[in-house]
Order: C-alpha cells, then structure tokens, then sequence
C-alpha cells in the first residue's frame, strides 16, 4: 500500500523592493521555475515528484516573528515566541541575541 507525502521546500532570495510590487516580475519567474513536476533518482528508482503548491511570504522582522542569526546571518524564526514561521530554520533569543539552531549553546533546547 502507498502513501501521498507533502514535501515543503522553503527557498529564500533577495530582491530589490521595487520587485516585490510587480506583477510577473522576478519573484513570480522565480517560482514558476522552481514549481516544475520531475523525476528524481533515488538509488535505482525513480520518483514522480508532482508540483502541487507555491507561496512567497515578504519577510518583515518588524512584524514578523524571524529575524537574522546575530552570529552567522542565516534567517530564524524565534521558536520560544508567539507565531514562528515554521518555514525557517529554528532558533531562540540567548542572552539578548536571536542566535540560530547552530549558534545557540548545545545544551540549548533549540540547538541543532
């Protein structure tokens, strides 16, 4: 017996603001590139991979809950507050700096 599995992949790129107004500007050609149904090798087997969804999210650090890591810059999403975006790589608030899963303490609770 088979099982359908949703796969989310979050990419992350940047653009000039004006893009980010523009109708079938870069952010939409981008999409439209990455949102290609394929088949993927696996070994000896080939997969199906079928195209079901996209979304862009602008990010705003000033009312969202992501932020970049204070030591390496990766973009986080502070997990110990309200509303993180689970699209992001996990990360906490640590003696006042919002630190990655990587750069946090390992004893950490979010550490990598």
């Amino acid at each position: 017996m088979k099982k359908t599995v949703l796969i989310n992949a979050s990419f992350l790129v940047e653009v000039d603001e004006t893009e980010v107004r523009k109708d079938f500007g870069m952010i939409d050609q981008i999409a439209n590139e990455l949102c290609h149904d394929q088949k993927i090798r696996i070994g000896t087997n080939e997969v199906n991979v079928e195209w079901e969804s996209s979304s862009t999210v602008v990010l705003d650090p000033g009312s969202m809950n992501c932020g970049k890591c204070s030591t390496c810059g990766r973009w986080i999403t502070d997990r110990e507050k309200s509303d993180p975006l689970l699209q992001l790589c996990n990360g906490a608030t640590f003696k006042g700096k919002l630190l990655c899963d990587d750069c946090l303490p390992e004893d950490h609770r979010w550490s990598f």
